[in-house]
C-alpha cells in the first residue's frame, strides 16, 4: 500500500463543489485521492442515480422523493446553482454515468452508500440494491467497491445475496445500523466509520481497539475535517479518512508523511 492513511472523497469535492454531481468527483480524481465516496437512490422507473437526501429539495430547485419522481424529471432539474450561481445548470447524474467514468480509474476506491432502506420498503430497498450492483458488474467496478450502508439489514443482504464476495462498510456505534439484524456485524464488515457524538465528536479508544481486534478497518469522518481529530483518530488507529475537503485533508496527511 503506497499511502499509510487513505483519503476518501466524500460525496466528491463537495466543500467546493455541488455534492454527488459529475464535476465534484472530477474535481476530486484531480487530486490524490484513493477512494470517492457517494450515495445511491432509485427513481420510479427504476433508475439508480447519485444524490444523498430521499427527497430533492435540498441539492435541486424542484421538489419531491426521488421514489416518486422518474429519471426524467429528476434530469430536468438544477442540482448545481445552490452551491453557487457559478454551478448552474448541474445535473443530477446517473449511477451508469459515473461507472462509464470510473471504468478508467481502477486506482480509484468506490465507497458505495446505498440510501435506500429496508424499514422504508424492503422489495424497494433490495430492488434498488441489486440494480446498483449490476451497474457495478456490468462495468467492472466490483473489485473496487465497498458496499456501504446504515442498514445492517441491508447489509446482510448483500453479503447473503453475493455470496460474501462484496468488502462490507457499517458504522459504530451498531445501534446506527438499526435492529433487524441477524449476525454480528463485526463478523461480517471490511470496515467501520466510527461516529462519535456531537460533544465527543471521536469515538473511545476501546471502540478502535475492538474493532482491529475483530480484523475490521476502522474509518473516520469528521464533517469540519479538524486536523485535531485526525491527529486522535490516526492514533487511534484508524486506517482512512473520509473528508469534504480532500485537499485540506491531503496536505495534512502530506506534512504528516503519510500519503503521497
Amino acid at each position: 500500500m503506497k499511502n499509510s492513511i487513505l483519503l476518501s472523497a466524500h460525496r466528491g469535492n463537495s466543500a467546493f463543489y455541488p455534492e454527488n454531481t459529475m464535476i465534484a468527483f472530477e474535481s476530486a480524481l484531480g487530486m490524490s485521492v484513493d477512494m470517492l465516496e457517494f450515495d445511491l437512490h432509485m427513481t420510479k422507473d427504476k433508475q439508480i442515480i447519485m444524490m444523498h437526501d430521499q427527497k430533492v429539495d435540498r441539492t435541486t430547485n424542484g421538489t419531491g422523493m426521488i421514489r416518486d419522481l422518474t429519471f426524467s424529471e429528476i434530469e430536468k432539474l438544477d442540482a448545481g446553482e445552490w452551491k453557487g450561481p457559478q454551478f448552474k445548470g448541474t445535473k443530477v447524474p446517473s449511477f451508469e454515468e459515473f461507472c462509464k467514468l470510473l471504468q478508467t480509474r481502477p486506482d480509484i476506491g468506490l465507497c458505495v452508500e446505498l440510501k435506500d432502506y429496508p424499514k422504508d420498503g424492503a422489495d424497494w430497498a433490495f430492488e434498488s440494491a441489486d440494480r446498483s450492483i449490476e451497474l457495478i458488474e456490468r462495468y467492472g467496478l466490483s473489485q473496487q467497491s465497498v458496499i456501504n450502508s446504515f442498514s445492517g439489514e441491508l447489509l446482510e443482504y448483500v453479503d447473503a445475496k453475493y455470496n460474501h464476495r462484496y468488502k462490507l462498510h457499517g458504522y459504530y456505534p451498531l445501534h446506527l445500523l438499526g435492529e433487524n439484524m441477524q449476525y454480528d456485524p463485526y463478523d461480517y464488515l471490511y470496515c467501520i466509520c466510527m461516529f462519535g457524538t456531537k460533544e465527543e465528536p471521536i469515538s473511545p479508544k476501546e471502540a478502535f481497539d475492538y474493532a482491529i481486534k475483530r480484523h475490521v478497518r476502522p474509518w473516520v469522518y469528521y464533517p469540519d475535517d479538524s486536523q485535531q481529530s485526525y491527529d486522535i483518530a490516526i492514533e487511534y488507529g484508524a486506517e482512512l479518512i473520509t473528508a469534504n475537503d480532500p485537499q485540506k485533508a491531503l496536505a495534512y496527511l502530506q506534512k504528516k508523511g503519510l500519503h503521497q
